[in-house]
C-alpha cells in the first residue's frame, strides 16, 4: 500500500516542491546549554529509526501524546494532551508497531517519550525526531541506520510550507493507542 508521507514540503500553492528529507542528524544546543539531536530521515525509514532511538531510552517510560488536529474538524484551538506513566517499553513499542499508520504516516500529533534518566525522544507531526540529550547512544543509533552527521542539513523543520497527511484509518488507531497505553487527558 502506498501511503503519503507524514509531512510533505510544498510551494505556496500547496503543490509538492520536490524536497526530500535528508538521512541526517544534527547536534543542537538550546538555551540554557541543553543539547539535543535533530534526526531526519526519509518517510519509509521513520518507523525503524524512531523505534531504535526509543530502545536507547531507559524504562519505565512516560508518554505524552499531543493531538494537534482532528482529521474531520481541522486544527484544534488547543492541543489535546494525554499522558501515561510507568509504561513498559515493550508495551509502547508493540503498540507503535501495531498502530504504524497513526504513529509514522499521520501528522495529527506529536509523541513524546521520556525515560527514567530524563532522556527524551520526540516524534513531531512533520516526521522530524528530537532526541534529548545529545548522547552517544542516540548518535550510535543514527550511525547504525546510515544517517550522516550534518550540522548544515536542511530538514522538514526548516521548510516554509509543509502539508501534513491525515489518514482515515488512523482515527481508530488513535483511539486504540489511547486505550492500549491507558493515556489520560492532561489539562496542564
Amino acid at each position: 500500500m502506498t501511503r503519503p508521507p507524514k509531512a510533505q514540503s510544498v510551494d505556496k500553492q500547496g503543490q509538492p516542491d520536490g524536497f526530500e528529507p535528508p538521512d541526517a542528524y544534527l547536534p543542537q544546543v538550546l538555551e540554557g546549554g541543553y543539547t539535543r539531536l535533530l534526526v531526519s530521515c526519509r518517510p519509509e525509514r521513520l518507523a525503524a529509526v524512531h523505534r531504535d532511538l526509543l530502545a536507547a531510552v531507559q524504562g519505565p517510560w512516560k508518554v505524552l501524546y499531543v493531538q494537534l488536529t482532528d482529521r474531520q474538524q481541522g486544527q484544534l484551538p488547543k492541543p489535546v494532551q494525554r499522558v501515561g506513566v510507568d509504561l513498559e517499553p515493550a508495551t509502547v513499542l508493540a503498540a507503535l508497531g501495531e498502530l504504524e499508520d497513526l504513529a509514522y504516516w499521520d501528522g495529527r500529533h506529536q509523541l513524546w517519550v521520556r525515560g527514567a534518566l530524563g532522556e527524551q525522544v520526540v516524534l513531531e507531526e512533520l516526521g522530524v525526531i528530537y532526541a534529548y540529550p545529545d548522547d552517544p547512544a542516540f548518535r550510535d543509533v543514527c550511525e547504525r541506520h546510515g544517517l550522516r552527521l550534518d550540522p548544515r542539513a536542511v530538514t522538514m523543520a526548516e521548510r516554509d510550507y509543509v502539508r501534513v497527511s491525515f489518514l482515515p484509518e488512523a482515527d481508530r488507531q488513535e483511539a486504540r493507542l489511547v486505550w492500549t497505553l491507558g493515556l489520560q487527558e492532561w489539562k496542564g
